[in-house]
This record gives C-alpha cells, structure tokens and sequence, in this order.
C-alpha cells in the first residue's frame, strides 16, 4: 500500500483581512487562518486532496468554497474516475446556484478548485480556475493544471494583470454551466511532490515552470 506524507497551510497573508479558501484532505475540510502546516500520513489506499478559493467577499467567499469542498468530500468515492469526476465537479457547480437561491445575499458567489486523487495505480488532478497543481521531479516543477484565465493572462513568472477567470464554480448572478480539466498521469514515484495552491501564492512566488 503506497504511503503519503502531506503538508496543509493556508493564511489570509499581509493584504486581505480574511481568509476565503478552504483545504480538504480526504474526507477533512480545513477552513480559517493557520499558525504552523498541518503534517499528517495518508492512511488510506487513495488520498483526496482539494484547495478551493473563495470569491464573493469574505463571508460569501468563505461560503463558497467550504460549499464546494463539502459537496465533493461527500462523494469522494466518485473523484477517482475521470468520468464520475467531471461530473460531480458539475455537480458541485449546480450546488453552489441551489445555495445562491437560499441566500440572495451570497448571489453571484464563486470559488476555484483544483484537486488530486493518488492511488497506486494513477494521478488523477481536476481544475476550475485558476488555482494550480504542480508536479516536482527531477528538479522540474511541471504545471499539471489549466488557467481558465483571458488568452494571453496566465502568467509564469509573477503578478497578472487582472484576476479575470473563464470559468469558476458559481460566479455568477444566473446559472453557467462548466467544462471541468481532468488530467491522469502515473501515479507519484518515490521522490515526486504534488503542489497544489491558491492564486494566493502563484502570484507572489516566481518559478520557471516547464508545461507538460
């Protein structure tokens, strides 16, 4: 049975006053300001890993994200297959305008996500946004996730120019449907890192990254 050691930290940083994202490890949701990374072993034969950010001010943003995570810790059974992945991503989606209608005030929140399902057998990562997920091996910090960011937006190398999005879970005022990025690679060699992060840090922390 493959093992693995996880690293978990999220902080609102020097220039928000709160924290909207949410983290989820397996079935555990992680909300609100660390001091110190979590560091826990994997226990099972499939590790669920999940970041999503929060847009919509701090309350709803918070909202949103936490929403998602929930929605999705619920049927992790089903974010193995790339198929039942998409569509509970979708789901999850739908889920988020069900809540916007119980609550007019949190109309128009949103949330990115990117997740990583590790099994000995494969690599599954998912995405909507412009959260990231990253491959470290052999010294190479390889982008697995997509920017659903304006052509000519996503940026390697520092600040963009705007945090315009393409796609986001919710979002919007009024339904819009979502083309979740689903991506399967070989599962993780002794030695290989996953990364997964908010825009929170991809926008302060200049790296060369090479595209797979």
């Amino acid at each position: 049975m493959p093992s693995w050691t996880i690293a978990a930290f999220t902080h609102r940083g020097r220039v928000r006053p709160n924290n909207e994202d949410a983290i989820a490890i397996d079935n555990r949701v992680l909300t609100g300001d660390m001091d110190v990374p979590i560091i826990m072993s994997s226990p099972n034969d499939c590790c669920l890993l999940m970041i999503a950010d929060g847009m919509g001010g701090h309350a709803h943003g918070a909202m949103a994200s936490r929403a998602v995570l929930d929605y999705l810790v619920a049927a992790i059974d089903r974010l193995s297959n790339p198929a039942s992945c998409a569509e509970v991503v979708e789901e999850a989606n739908r889920y988020l305008y069900e809540l916007m209608l119980e609550h007019e005030e949190a109309l128009g929140m949103g949330s990115t996500l990117v997740g990583a399902v590790l099994t000995a057998g494969q690599l599954l990562t998912f995405n909507i946004g412009d959260s990231r997920c990253y491959l470290l091996s052999g010294g190479q910090l390889v982008q697995l996730s997509h920017d659903d960011v304006p052509e000519g937006e996503s940026s390697h190398f520092g600040h963009r120019r705007s945090h315009a999005l393409t796609q986001a879970l919710g979002g919007s005022s009024f339904p819009i449907a979502v083309e979740p990025h689903i991506s399967v690679d070989p599962p993780l060699a002794p030695g290989e890192t996953l990364l997964l992060c908010s825009d929170g840090l991809t926008d302060i922390v200049t790296s060369e990254i090479s595209h797979q």
